[in-house]
């Protein structure tokens, strides 16, 4: 399931012309979620609540599809909720602090000419250059 997550978020992400270079996203970001949220769904009843040294079996868990109701679900999409947020709202902080210095972004030019020649002297694919160069 994690893999059509994968594939879905990729392609929101590039519908909504947001940019994602390395996929972490959809990756980490909402396949976490998704995994937070099944537990709510699937869970069987295995483990308990954590506890304060080891889960407490005396209580198990289970999910919506083992019968153990919404709770569980709720509780899964509070922290989820809970953690994106915080996680969204202090990047964005970070990022407009970054913004500031005025180095968060390169300069248009280094940007059209390829960031991988300003900062490392080469193309990252020279197979991709169009140039003049080469056997006649």
């Amino acid at each position: 399931m994690s893999g059509a997550v994968v594939i879905l978020g990729v392609e929101i992400l590039e519908y909504l012309r947001i940019d994602d270079p390395i996929g972490a996203v959809p990756v980490h970001g909402l396949c976490g979620i998704w995994g937070t949220i099944s537990l709510g769904l699937f869970a069987v009843g295995k483990y308990g609540a954590t506890g304060p040294v080891a889960p407490d079996n005396s209580a198990p868990l289970t999910g919506l599809f083992y019968h153990g109701g919404t709770m569980l679900l709720k509780a899964q999409f509070i922290g989820s909720a809970v953690i994106t947020l915080a996680t969204f709202g202090t990047g964005m902080v970070l990022m407009w602090l970054v913004n500031l210095t005025g180095t968060l972004r390169v300069s248009e030019e280094i940007e059209r000419g390829g960031l991988d020649l300003h900062e490392h002297g080469i193309s990252a694919y020279p197979e991709y250059v169009i140039s003049t160069l080469g056997p006649s």
